[in-house]
């Protein structure tokens, strides 16, 4: 068994969103970015950046939690490192840009994972190390539509090595609200993502289902506003919750919480950003998920991007 957070990263960096288009991997779950715009991760970059950007972070999370399932009830550090190349050369048309990347994600637990599961050998505490590859297009300005290919492996030998296919796809909704919501930057960022599991050890490979709103506004104006996110995701699947009491649950869990973002140095540190708040996972008393029927989560973290 293995921690099934996603991420897809259309050449995004952070682990909690900076701006109105800036999207992460649905907050709380754990995961490196998923998604953004191309136009947004341009802008960052120096004048002349290239094609290729490296982001690096780390987040600090007081349990570890992923898709309604226990996987951790004490700390556990969860870094980072992603390489994104952008290709213009494709934008055409309804295409209007798009990119490709790559990365690893990591949990170190500083105890027992949860659910009985072992931690051993000689890195033991490493519950979950992450191989990710995929690619990105953004449709009409508005669309981003990414696609990866996930490797789960474990170097405690907490579980057994199998692979996810991801799909997300989400719509840019700022400019609908640019002239009714008085908060800069408001946007909902509807999403949808479809994970299928693959070679998963010991059950059935499920499909996971996860519809999911994120409103987020700048608190101001400024050259470096604090940007505030209230996700709220629910997780659906055929075959991933196991019934307390035998069988399959389709709902796994609601989750919504309050996140902040913020880079507030300028010069050579301009690209690095602060975040944390906090997740609230109320969750199906009928899925044995090692877990109460609500659980509230803080996170504290930090991302580089060059």
């Amino acid at each position: 068994m293995r921690a099934r957070v996603s991420a897809v990263l259309l050449l995004a960096s952070m682990a909690a969103p900076a701006r109105a288009q800036d999207i992460e991997a649905p907050l709380g779950d754990e995961r490196p970015p998923e998604a953004t715009l191309l136009d947004e991760v341009e802008a960052d970059r120096p004048a002349e950046p290239g094609r290729v950007t490296v982001s690096a972070g780390a987040t600090f999370v007081g349990q570890y939690i992923s898709r309604g399932i226990a996987f951790s009830d004490k700390p556990s550090l969860q870094p980072y490192l992603s390489v994104r190349v952008a290709l213009p050369e494709l934008a055409g048309g309804i295409v209007t840009d798009a990119g490709l990347f790559a990365g690893t994600w990591n949990s170190i637990q500083f105890t027992e994972p949860g659910l009985g599961q072992p931690s051993s050998g000689d890195l033991a505490g490493w519950y979950e190390a992450d191989l990710y590859a995929g690619a990105a297009v953004e449709l009409s300005d508005r669309w981003i539509v990414s696609a990866a290919y996930y490797r789960y492996e474990s170097p405690g030998n907490s579980f057994r090595a199998y692979d996810d296919f991801e799909l997300i796809v989400r719509f840019d909704d700022g400019e609908a609200w640019a002239d009714l919501v008085p908060l800069p930057d408001f946007t909902l960022s509807p999403t949808l993502r479809l994970v299928q599991e693959s070679n998963r050890p010991g059950r059935p490979d499920a499909l996971y289902v996860q519809p999911s709103l994120t409103p987020s506004f700048s608190l101001s104006d400024a050259e470096r506003p604090v940007r505030v996110s209230i996700p709220l995701v629910v997780g659906l699947s055929d075959e991933y919750y196991d019934g307390i009491d035998g069988g399959q649950q389709t709902f796994g869990f609601f989750r919504t919480g309050l996140i902040f973002a913020a880079n507030p140095f300028g010069g050579q540190a301009s690209a690095l950003e602060l975040n944390g708040g906090f997740d609230l996972w109320l969750l199906n008393e009928r899925v044995a998920n090692g877990l109460d029927n609500a659980e509230l989560v803080g996170r504290a973290g930090v991302s580089w991007s060059f």
